[in-house]
């Protein structure tokens, strides 16, 4: 999705062994390896690291998850579950990839991102 995710310029990181709760803004991408609870609102892409743990609402132009994301993901593209990757929640977007051993339990509503 990211093309080389280790090359990825990220603006923000919530580190391995870091936990915030609140709301988290930010113009551009952002990676989350650690622990995270409240509300994502980026205009950039949200990556989530397969040992991050996240209970949030998200909105972003597109996620990869890697790790647990628990809450409803609102996307203008594209929403990837990695292999290792867990959604619970309601997802809008434009595609969805779900890679072989990832796994996903709620809604699905897919809007063109030309409707958008």
């Amino acid at each position: 999705m990211f093309g080389d995710r280790e090359k990825l310029e990220t603006d923000s990181i919530v580190g391995k062994g870091t936990e915030f709760k609140g709301t988290l803004t930010n113009g551009a991408d952002i990676r989350i390896e650690g622990k995270f609870e409240g509300k994502i609102k980026v205009e950039g892409n949200v990556i989530v690291g397969e040992d991050a743990i996240v209970k949030a609402d998200i909105q972003a132009r597109s996620i990869s998850i890697g790790g647990r994301v628990t809450g409803d993901v609102d996307c203008q593209g594209k929403v990837e579950l990695l292999p290792s990757g867990k959604l619970k929640g309601k997802m809008k977007g434009s595609d969805l990839a779900i890679a072989e051993g990832a796994s996903f339990n709620g809604e699905c509503k897919m809007i063109p991102s030309s409707e958008r």
